[in-house]
């Protein structure tokens, strides 16, 4: 059944995913990949929360945790748009927006599953977010 959950979860992230991209797109790509990265920060950051306890503080089961982490946050977020859209930036001659792109992706990415991580012990021990 977690399995299911999982498929399930992971089909509303694809979509969560694509909406993204419907509303950002139009406005920047192929000039920047803003709804990749957009996606990739808030995934980090929520990933970053519920496995730092945020999960545990809603009550979820390990049934829903799985489903909403693996599932949804992972096809959410995407590694393989980001890689992709990376090499594209190096095939077109843009290497320093590759660079940009590519440091850009990881410190936030990084940053961001800290802070969200931060933040749902904070809220769990019931002291002030850090």
């Amino acid at each position: 059944m977690t399995v299911l959950f999982i498929g399930l979860a992971g089909v509303l992230g694809a979509l969560a995913r694509y909406g993204v991209s419907l509303a950002v797109d139009p406005y920047v790509y192929p000039l920047f990949p803003l709804a990749t990265l957009l996606c990739n920060f808030s995934g980090s950051f929520a990933l970053g929360w519920l496995s730092g306890g945020g999960a545990l503080r809603l009550g979820w089961s390990e049934r829903t945790r799985m489903a909403v982490t693996t599932g949804f946050v992972g096809s959410y977020t995407t590694f393989s748009t980001f890689g992709a859209e990376t090499v594209h930036f190096l095939d077109s001659g843009h290497g320093w927006m590759a660079a940009v792109y590519v440091m850009t992706s990881l410190w936030g990415g990084l940053l961001l599953a800290w802070a969200g991580g931060r933040l749902a012990e904070a809220r769990k021990s019931g002291g002030e977010a850090v």
